[in-house]
Protein backbone atom coordinates (compact mmCIF):
# COMPACT_ATOMS: atom_id res chain seq x y z
CA UNK A 1 0.00 0.00 0.00
CA UNK A 2 3.07 2.22 0.87
CA UNK A 3 6.63 2.90 2.33
CA UNK A 4 8.42 5.60 3.61
CA UNK A 5 11.93 6.03 4.27
CA UNK A 6 13.35 7.83 7.09
CA UNK A 7 15.66 9.91 5.16
CA UNK A 8 12.81 10.86 3.14
CA UNK A 9 10.29 12.51 6.14
CA UNK A 10 12.69 13.82 8.63
CA UNK A 11 15.85 16.00 8.70
CA UNK A 12 17.89 18.01 10.81
CA UNK A 13 17.39 22.11 10.03
CA UNK A 14 20.59 23.85 9.00
CA UNK A 15 21.48 25.56 12.50
CA UNK A 16 22.11 29.61 12.68
CA UNK A 17 23.44 28.48 15.57
CA UNK A 18 25.55 32.06 17.50
CA UNK A 19 26.57 35.25 16.36
CA UNK A 20 28.76 36.35 19.17
CA UNK A 21 30.33 39.58 20.32
CA UNK A 22 34.09 40.34 22.24
CA UNK A 23 33.75 43.68 22.94
CA UNK A 24 36.44 45.98 24.39
CA UNK A 25 34.01 47.67 26.19
CA UNK A 26 32.85 44.65 28.23
CA UNK A 27 34.96 42.27 27.88
CA UNK A 28 38.88 43.68 28.33
CA UNK A 29 40.50 44.88 30.75
CA UNK A 30 42.53 47.68 31.13
CA UNK A 31 44.90 48.40 28.43
CA UNK A 32 47.43 48.81 30.57
CA UNK A 33 47.02 45.44 32.76
CA UNK A 34 47.67 43.45 29.05
CA UNK A 35 51.12 43.23 29.18
CA UNK A 36 52.30 40.75 26.20
CA UNK A 37 48.62 39.39 25.19
CA UNK A 38 45.36 39.50 27.02
CA UNK A 39 43.05 36.20 27.03
CA UNK A 40 39.66 36.21 27.50
CA UNK A 41 37.58 32.71 28.08
CA UNK A 42 34.11 31.98 27.47
CA UNK A 43 31.66 29.27 27.41
CA UNK A 44 28.11 29.74 25.47
CA UNK A 45 25.16 28.06 25.44
CA UNK A 46 23.84 28.07 22.09
CA UNK A 47 19.94 26.32 21.34
CA UNK A 48 19.56 23.72 18.78
CA UNK A 49 16.78 24.23 16.76
CA UNK A 50 13.78 22.48 15.41
CA UNK A 51 9.80 22.53 14.41
CA UNK A 52 8.44 20.28 15.21
CA UNK A 53 8.91 20.00 19.01
CA UNK A 54 11.94 17.84 18.70
CA UNK A 55 14.23 17.20 22.11
CA UNK A 56 16.69 15.34 21.74
CA UNK A 57 20.06 14.06 23.11
CA UNK A 58 22.49 13.32 20.25
CA UNK A 59 22.15 13.34 16.66
CA UNK A 60 25.35 11.22 13.99
CA UNK A 61 25.74 12.95 11.61
CA UNK A 62 26.31 11.37 8.07
CA UNK A 63 27.28 14.80 6.50
CA UNK A 64 27.49 18.32 7.76
CA UNK A 65 29.30 21.43 7.79
CA UNK A 66 30.16 24.21 10.00
CA UNK A 67 30.56 27.88 8.25
CA UNK A 68 32.27 30.55 10.43
CA UNK A 69 33.52 33.88 9.44
CA UNK A 70 35.13 36.22 12.34
CA UNK A 71 36.28 39.94 11.77
CA UNK A 72 38.40 41.81 14.76
CA UNK A 73 38.13 45.43 14.71
CA UNK A 74 41.42 45.36 16.83
CA UNK A 75 44.38 46.95 15.99
CA UNK A 76 46.36 43.88 17.42
CA UNK A 77 47.15 39.97 16.26
CA UNK A 78 45.83 36.86 17.97
CA UNK A 79 43.71 33.85 17.34
CA UNK A 80 40.36 32.22 18.69
CA UNK A 81 40.12 28.67 19.86
CA UNK A 82 36.82 26.74 19.79
CA UNK A 83 36.16 24.32 21.35
CA UNK A 84 33.63 21.68 22.33
CA UNK A 85 33.50 18.18 24.40
CA UNK A 86 30.13 17.66 22.77
CA UNK A 87 31.51 17.15 19.09
CA UNK A 88 32.97 14.72 18.43
CA UNK A 89 34.26 12.77 15.31
CA UNK A 90 34.24 9.29 14.34
CA UNK A 91 37.50 7.96 16.85
CA UNK A 92 35.77 9.85 19.65
CA UNK A 93 38.17 13.17 19.47
CA UNK A 94 36.55 16.75 20.80
CA UNK A 95 36.00 19.27 18.72
CA UNK A 96 38.61 21.99 18.32
CA UNK A 97 39.42 25.00 15.97
CA UNK A 98 41.97 27.59 15.75
CA UNK A 99 41.96 30.86 13.27
CA UNK A 100 44.98 32.93 13.66
CA UNK A 101 44.27 36.71 13.22
CA UNK A 102 47.01 37.90 10.72
CA UNK A 103 46.32 41.35 10.08
CA UNK A 104 46.83 43.88 13.15
CA UNK A 105 44.87 46.56 10.55
CA UNK A 106 41.35 46.42 12.26
CA UNK A 107 40.00 45.50 9.61
CA UNK A 108 40.81 41.66 9.78
CA UNK A 109 38.21 38.93 8.63
CA UNK A 110 38.47 35.09 7.36
CA UNK A 111 35.89 32.31 7.11
CA UNK A 112 36.34 28.58 7.41
CA UNK A 113 33.79 25.76 6.24
CA UNK A 114 34.72 22.60 8.89
CA UNK A 115 33.18 19.44 7.76
CA UNK A 116 31.14 17.04 10.53
CA UNK A 117 30.85 14.38 8.46
CA UNK A 118 30.79 11.06 10.95
CA UNK A 119 30.66 13.84 14.07
CA UNK A 120 28.44 12.94 16.88
CA UNK A 121 26.57 15.91 18.40
CA UNK A 122 25.49 15.77 21.87
CA UNK A 123 22.55 18.01 23.15
CA UNK A 124 22.30 19.47 27.05
CA UNK A 125 19.46 19.41 28.60
CA UNK A 126 20.04 22.13 30.79
CA UNK A 127 17.28 24.12 31.74
CA UNK A 128 13.61 23.36 32.99
CA UNK A 129 12.14 24.43 29.13
CA UNK A 130 12.19 22.30 26.00
CA UNK A 131 15.44 23.55 24.74
CA UNK A 132 18.44 21.86 24.16
CA UNK A 133 21.70 23.69 23.93
CA UNK A 134 25.21 23.03 22.49
CA UNK A 135 27.64 24.09 24.85
CA UNK A 136 30.96 25.53 23.13
CA UNK A 137 34.12 27.26 24.83
CA UNK A 138 35.83 30.09 23.11
CA UNK A 139 39.61 31.22 23.72
CA UNK A 140 40.47 34.78 22.49
CA UNK A 141 44.30 35.74 22.44
CA UNK A 142 45.32 39.29 21.49
CA UNK A 143 49.12 40.31 21.48
CA UNK A 144 49.94 43.87 22.26
CA UNK A 145 50.73 45.66 19.00
CA UNK A 146 51.36 48.49 20.87
CA UNK A 147 48.84 50.35 18.96
CA UNK A 148 46.23 50.68 22.33
CA UNK A 149 42.75 50.30 22.16
CA UNK A 150 39.47 52.39 21.41
CA UNK A 151 35.87 52.20 22.26
CA UNK A 152 33.72 49.79 20.19
CA UNK A 153 36.59 47.34 19.02
CA UNK A 154 35.00 43.95 18.88
CA UNK A 155 35.64 40.50 17.63
CA UNK A 156 32.67 38.93 15.59
CA UNK A 157 32.15 35.52 15.54
CA UNK A 158 28.99 33.80 13.63
CA UNK A 159 28.89 30.49 12.62
CA UNK A 160 26.10 27.91 11.47
CA UNK A 161 25.56 24.03 10.39
CA UNK A 162 24.23 23.21 6.64
CA UNK A 163 23.88 20.81 4.98
CA UNK A 164 22.91 18.20 7.88
CA UNK A 165 22.50 14.51 7.30
CA UNK A 166 21.83 12.48 9.80
CA UNK A 167 22.35 8.76 10.40
CA UNK A 168 20.69 8.08 13.40
CA UNK A 169 18.89 11.03 15.85
CA UNK A 170 18.37 10.06 19.62
CA UNK A 171 15.60 11.16 22.22
CA UNK A 172 11.99 12.90 21.62
CA UNK A 173 11.77 13.52 17.89
CA UNK A 174 8.69 15.67 18.71
CA UNK A 175 5.25 15.42 16.25
CA UNK A 176 5.92 14.09 12.89
CA UNK A 177 3.05 13.17 10.49
CA UNK A 178 5.20 9.67 9.54
CA UNK A 179 2.68 9.25 6.69
CA UNK A 180 -0.42 11.29 4.97
CA UNK A 181 -1.45 9.24 2.24
CA UNK A 182 -4.75 9.50 0.18
CA UNK A 183 -4.78 6.49 -2.20
CA UNK A 184 -7.42 4.03 -4.56
CA UNK A 185 -7.72 0.49 -4.86
CA UNK A 186 -8.89 -1.17 -7.40
CA UNK A 187 -11.47 -4.54 -5.95
CA UNK A 188 -11.44 -6.24 -9.22
CA UNK A 189 -13.72 -9.34 -7.38
CA UNK A 190 -16.72 -7.42 -7.34
CA UNK A 191 -16.83 -6.15 -10.95
CA UNK A 192 -18.46 -8.80 -12.46
CA UNK A 193 -21.06 -8.97 -9.49
CA UNK A 194 -24.36 -6.89 -10.62
CA UNK A 195 -28.18 -7.15 -8.22
CA UNK A 196 -28.82 -8.67 -4.88
CA UNK A 197 -27.39 -8.97 -1.76
CA UNK A 198 -24.06 -11.05 -0.30
CA UNK A 199 -23.00 -10.93 3.30
CA UNK A 200 -19.88 -12.80 3.86
CA UNK A 201 -19.53 -14.97 7.10
CA UNK A 202 -15.94 -13.83 7.93
CA UNK A 203 -14.22 -11.14 5.77
CA UNK A 204 -11.31 -9.80 7.62
CA UNK A 205 -9.18 -6.34 6.27
CA UNK A 206 -5.37 -6.50 7.16
CA UNK A 207 -3.05 -3.65 7.43
CA UNK A 208 0.39 -5.72 7.78
CA UNK A 209 2.87 -2.92 9.36
CA UNK A 210 6.70 -3.23 9.43
CA UNK A 211 8.13 -0.97 11.70
CA UNK A 212 11.74 0.10 12.23
CA UNK A 213 11.31 3.57 13.54
CA UNK A 214 12.42 3.32 17.55
CA UNK A 215 9.38 5.80 18.48
CA UNK A 216 5.38 5.32 18.98
CA UNK A 217 3.00 5.83 16.56
CA UNK A 218 -0.65 6.26 15.96
CA UNK A 219 -2.77 5.72 12.81
CA UNK A 220 -5.91 7.20 11.75
CA UNK A 221 -7.92 6.20 8.67
CA UNK A 222 -10.11 8.88 8.32
CA UNK A 223 -11.21 8.00 5.14
CA UNK A 224 -12.70 4.20 3.67
CA UNK A 225 -15.33 4.64 0.95
CA UNK A 226 -16.36 2.33 -1.96
CA UNK A 227 -17.91 2.72 -4.91
CA UNK A 228 -20.18 -0.05 -6.50
CA UNK A 229 -20.81 -0.09 -10.31
CA UNK A 230 -23.43 2.31 -10.27
CA UNK A 231 -21.47 5.37 -8.61
CA UNK A 232 -23.29 5.11 -5.80
CA UNK A 233 -20.93 4.87 -2.12
CA UNK A 234 -20.21 3.48 0.99
CA UNK A 235 -18.37 4.52 3.80
CA UNK A 236 -16.77 1.83 6.35
CA UNK A 237 -17.22 3.02 10.11
CA UNK A 238 -14.73 1.39 12.91
CA UNK A 239 -16.32 0.59 16.58
CA UNK A 240 -15.24 2.59 19.00
CA UNK A 241 -11.45 1.78 20.00
CA UNK A 242 -10.60 0.51 16.79
CA UNK A 243 -9.48 3.62 15.04
CA UNK A 244 -6.69 5.24 15.35
CA UNK A 245 -4.85 2.31 16.29
CA UNK A 246 -1.07 2.20 17.03
CA UNK A 247 1.50 -0.26 15.85
CA UNK A 248 5.06 -2.08 17.34
CA UNK A 249 7.99 -0.36 17.28
CA UNK A 250 11.78 -1.28 18.30
CA UNK A 251 12.70 -0.06 21.38
CA UNK A 252 16.24 0.90 22.53
CA UNK A 253 17.72 -2.69 22.87
CA UNK A 254 15.81 -3.76 19.83
CA UNK A 255 18.06 -0.98 17.78
CA UNK A 256 18.12 -1.68 13.65
CA UNK A 257 15.24 -4.33 14.06
CA UNK A 258 11.86 -4.65 12.69
CA UNK A 259 9.03 -5.44 14.30
CA UNK A 260 5.99 -6.94 12.31
CA UNK A 261 2.01 -5.49 13.48
CA UNK A 262 -1.51 -6.98 11.89
CA UNK A 263 -4.16 -5.07 12.52
CA UNK A 264 -7.42 -6.56 11.74
CA UNK A 265 -10.45 -5.25 10.46
CA UNK A 266 -13.23 -7.49 10.31
CA UNK A 267 -17.12 -7.87 10.85
CA UNK A 268 -16.91 -7.98 14.63
CA UNK A 269 -14.51 -4.39 14.85
CA UNK A 270 -16.69 -2.46 12.27
CA UNK A 271 -19.21 -2.58 9.47
CA UNK A 272 -17.02 -4.42 7.10
CA UNK A 273 -19.67 -6.87 5.98
CA UNK A 274 -22.26 -4.12 5.24
CA UNK A 275 -19.23 -2.58 3.64
CA UNK A 276 -18.66 -5.70 1.11
CA UNK A 277 -22.69 -6.89 1.06
CA UNK A 278 -22.27 -2.81 -1.28
CA UNK A 279 -20.14 -4.66 -3.89
CA UNK A 280 -17.35 -1.83 -4.01
CA UNK A 281 -15.70 -2.44 -7.23
CA UNK A 282 -12.46 -0.08 -5.81
CA UNK A 283 -12.23 1.90 -2.36
CA UNK A 284 -10.95 5.49 -1.38
CA UNK A 285 -8.93 6.08 1.74
CA UNK A 286 -7.12 8.61 3.52
CA UNK A 287 -4.29 7.10 6.50
CA UNK A 288 -2.24 9.83 8.46
CA UNK A 289 0.18 8.43 11.42
CA UNK A 290 1.50 10.60 13.84
CA UNK A 291 4.49 9.87 15.68
CA UNK A 292 4.80 10.02 19.57
CA UNK A 293 0.74 10.52 20.65
CA UNK A 294 1.62 10.59 24.19
CA UNK A 295 3.85 13.68 23.83
CA UNK A 296 7.50 14.19 25.16
CA UNK A 297 6.51 11.58 28.35
CA UNK A 298 6.50 8.67 26.22
CA UNK A 299 9.10 6.31 25.09
CA UNK A 300 12.29 7.22 24.21
CA UNK A 301 12.93 7.34 20.88
CA UNK A 302 15.55 7.12 17.94
CA UNK A 303 15.58 7.05 14.14
CA UNK A 304 18.01 6.05 11.34
CA UNK A 305 18.61 7.03 8.02
CA UNK A 306 17.51 3.53 6.50
CA UNK A 307 14.39 3.39 9.44
CA UNK A 308 11.22 2.24 7.25
CA UNK A 309 7.31 1.97 7.64
CA UNK A 310 5.86 -0.40 5.23
CA UNK A 311 2.22 -0.73 5.06
CA UNK A 312 1.04 -3.84 3.13
CA UNK A 313 -3.18 -4.27 2.74
CA UNK A 314 -5.19 -7.20 2.32
CA UNK A 315 -8.59 -8.60 1.92
CA UNK A 316 -9.53 -11.67 3.37
CA UNK A 317 -12.94 -12.82 1.37
CA UNK A 318 -13.26 -16.20 2.98
CA UNK A 319 -16.71 -17.98 0.45
CA UNK A 320 -18.60 -18.65 3.34
CA UNK A 321 -21.99 -15.92 2.74
CA UNK A 322 -25.35 -16.01 2.39
CA UNK A 323 -26.99 -14.46 -0.37
CA UNK A 324 -30.16 -12.82 -2.18
CA UNK A 325 -30.71 -12.40 -5.20
CA UNK A 326 -27.00 -12.33 -6.35
CA UNK A 327 -25.83 -12.16 -9.52
CA UNK A 328 -23.33 -13.66 -11.38
CA UNK A 329 -22.71 -13.03 -14.72
CA UNK A 330 -20.72 -13.95 -18.10
CA UNK A 331 -20.64 -12.89 -21.93
CA UNK A 332 -20.45 -15.34 -24.86
CA UNK A 333 -20.68 -15.25 -28.34
CA UNK A 334 -23.45 -16.50 -30.09
CA UNK A 335 -23.85 -15.00 -33.41
CA UNK A 336 -27.53 -15.40 -35.17
CA UNK A 337 -26.94 -13.31 -38.35
CA UNK A 338 -27.34 -15.95 -40.62
CA UNK A 339 -30.67 -16.97 -39.79
CA UNK A 340 -32.85 -14.83 -41.71
CA UNK A 341 -31.75 -16.68 -45.01
CA UNK A 342 -33.01 -19.74 -44.30
CA UNK A 343 -36.28 -18.54 -42.30
CA UNK A 344 -38.41 -19.50 -45.29
CA UNK A 345 -37.88 -23.34 -44.09
CA UNK A 346 -37.26 -22.84 -40.61
CA UNK A 347 -40.74 -23.64 -39.04
CA UNK A 348 -39.15 -23.78 -35.16
CA UNK A 349 -36.42 -23.28 -33.63
CA UNK A 350 -35.33 -25.00 -30.04
CA UNK A 351 -33.09 -23.72 -27.68
CA UNK A 352 -31.93 -26.12 -25.03
CA UNK A 353 -30.37 -25.14 -21.64
CA UNK A 354 -28.16 -27.85 -19.85
CA UNK A 355 -27.24 -26.93 -16.02
CA UNK A 356 -25.19 -28.76 -14.09
CA UNK A 357 -25.63 -26.93 -10.67
CA UNK A 358 -22.20 -28.12 -7.93
CA UNK A 359 -23.18 -25.02 -5.52
CA UNK A 360 -24.99 -25.22 -2.04
CA UNK A 361 -27.09 -22.89 -3.05
CA UNK A 362 -30.29 -22.75 -5.59
CA UNK A 363 -29.65 -20.72 -8.82
CA UNK A 364 -32.56 -18.96 -11.17
CA UNK A 365 -30.95 -19.12 -14.73
CA UNK A 366 -31.50 -16.28 -17.14
CA UNK A 367 -30.38 -15.87 -20.95
CA UNK A 368 -29.68 -12.48 -22.36
CA UNK A 369 -29.70 -11.70 -26.07
CA UNK A 370 -27.69 -8.64 -27.29
CA UNK A 371 -27.01 -7.06 -30.07
CA UNK A 372 -23.62 -5.77 -31.52
CA UNK A 373 -23.74 -2.83 -29.39
CA UNK A 374 -24.86 -4.98 -25.96
CA UNK A 375 -28.27 -3.36 -26.60
CA UNK A 376 -31.26 -5.60 -25.01
CA UNK A 377 -32.75 -8.00 -27.62
CA UNK A 378 -34.99 -10.44 -25.97
CA UNK A 379 -34.60 -13.04 -23.47
CA UNK A 380 -34.73 -16.93 -23.13
CA UNK A 381 -36.51 -17.58 -20.08
CA UNK A 382 -40.36 -15.05 -19.64
CA UNK A 383 -38.97 -12.86 -16.23
CA UNK A 384 -41.28 -15.00 -13.56
CA UNK A 385 -40.77 -18.39 -15.96
CA UNK A 386 -36.84 -18.88 -15.42
CA UNK A 387 -35.59 -22.26 -14.49
CA UNK A 388 -34.86 -23.16 -10.97
CA UNK A 389 -31.86 -25.50 -10.43
CA UNK A 390 -31.57 -26.93 -6.94
CA UNK A 391 -28.36 -26.52 -4.42
CA UNK A 392 -26.45 -29.44 -5.11
CA UNK A 393 -26.87 -32.59 -2.62
CA UNK A 394 -24.93 -32.50 0.41
CA UNK A 395 -23.56 -34.92 2.26
CA UNK A 396 -23.04 -35.34 6.26
CA UNK A 397 -20.17 -32.48 6.42
CA UNK A 398 -22.83 -29.90 4.63
CA UNK A 399 -20.69 -30.53 1.09
CA UNK A 400 -21.87 -30.81 -2.15
CA UNK A 401 -21.84 -34.62 -2.85
CA UNK A 402 -23.32 -34.69 -6.36
CA UNK A 403 -24.76 -31.71 -8.50
CA UNK A 404 -28.19 -31.27 -9.20
CA UNK A 405 -28.72 -31.03 -12.95
CA UNK A 406 -32.41 -29.47 -14.99
CA UNK A 407 -33.11 -29.40 -18.86
CA UNK A 408 -34.90 -26.66 -20.17
CA UNK A 409 -35.86 -26.74 -23.77
CA UNK A 410 -37.15 -23.12 -25.19
CA UNK A 411 -39.29 -22.96 -28.85
CA UNK A 412 -39.27 -19.76 -30.95
CA UNK A 413 -42.62 -20.28 -33.79
CA UNK A 414 -41.77 -18.94 -37.22
CA UNK A 415 -43.29 -15.37 -36.38
CA UNK A 416 -40.89 -15.32 -33.02
CA UNK A 417 -37.49 -16.09 -35.31
CA UNK A 418 -37.22 -13.03 -37.49
CA UNK A 419 -36.10 -10.94 -34.30
CA UNK A 420 -32.78 -12.59 -33.19
CA UNK A 421 -31.18 -11.99 -36.40
CA UNK A 422 -29.69 -9.12 -34.48
CA UNK A 423 -27.95 -11.46 -31.70
CA UNK A 424 -23.99 -11.36 -31.70
CA UNK A 425 -23.87 -12.09 -27.77
CA UNK A 426 -25.63 -13.73 -24.83
CA UNK A 427 -25.28 -13.21 -21.19
CA UNK A 428 -25.31 -15.95 -19.11
CA UNK A 429 -26.92 -14.92 -15.73
CA UNK A 430 -26.84 -16.95 -12.42
CA UNK A 431 -28.82 -15.37 -9.66
CA UNK A 432 -27.82 -17.12 -6.27
CA UNK A 433 -30.00 -17.50 -3.23
CA UNK A 434 -28.62 -19.59 -0.19
CA UNK A 435 -31.70 -21.55 1.06
CA UNK A 436 -33.53 -19.78 4.57
CA UNK A 437 -32.12 -16.54 4.13
CA UNK A 438 -34.12 -15.31 6.55
CA UNK A 439 -32.57 -17.86 9.05
CA UNK A 440 -29.16 -16.35 8.80
CA UNK A 441 -27.67 -19.56 7.36
CA UNK A 442 -24.62 -19.42 5.68
CA UNK A 443 -22.72 -21.61 3.25
CA UNK A 444 -19.43 -22.45 2.44
CA UNK A 445 -17.89 -22.78 -0.99
CA UNK A 446 -14.70 -24.78 -2.02
CA UNK A 447 -12.35 -24.17 -4.39
CA UNK A 448 -13.70 -27.13 -6.60
CA UNK A 449 -17.74 -26.32 -6.75
CA UNK A 450 -18.64 -25.51 -10.19
CA UNK A 451 -21.87 -24.62 -12.13
CA UNK A 452 -21.58 -26.08 -15.91
CA UNK A 453 -23.81 -24.93 -18.44
CA UNK A 454 -24.73 -26.24 -22.42
CA UNK A 455 -26.76 -23.90 -24.61
CA UNK A 456 -27.68 -25.63 -27.89
CA UNK A 457 -29.95 -25.04 -30.81
CA UNK A 458 -31.83 -27.51 -33.45
CA UNK A 459 -34.38 -26.37 -35.88
CA UNK A 460 -37.21 -27.73 -37.07
CA UNK A 461 -37.21 -27.33 -40.98
CA UNK A 462 -39.23 -27.65 -44.24
CA UNK A 463 -37.53 -28.56 -47.34
CA UNK A 464 -38.63 -28.75 -50.82
CA UNK A 465 -37.16 -31.34 -52.26
CA UNK A 466 -38.40 -30.68 -55.90
CA UNK A 467 -35.52 -28.61 -56.82
CA UNK A 468 -32.69 -30.52 -56.05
Amino acid sequence: LLSFIAEDLLEVPDQDFFEYFIESDYDFPAYIDWGDSVVINREELFAFSFSNNEKLDSIILETGNMNLNINSSFEHTGKVILTSQFIRDSQGKPFSDTIIISDPSGSFSASEVISLDNHVIELQDTTASDTTYLPFNFELILYNSGAGITAGDEVEITATFTDLGFSAIFGYIGNYELITETGEIDLGFFESLTDGYIEFENPQLNFAISNSYGLPAEVDISRFTGFNNSGDSINLNFDPGVNPFRYAYPELEEYNQIKDTVISINGHNSTLSEFLAFLPTHLEYNLDATSNPDGPNGSYNFVTKDSRIDVDFEFILPLWFKANNFALQDTIDLDFGNISEDAEMIEKLNVVLQVSNGLPVNIDFQVIFMDDLYNHVDTLFDENNQPIIMAGKLDSEHKVEFPTRNISEIKYLKEDIDKLETVKFAIISATLKTAKFDDDITVKFYNYYNVAFNLSLDVDATINTNDL
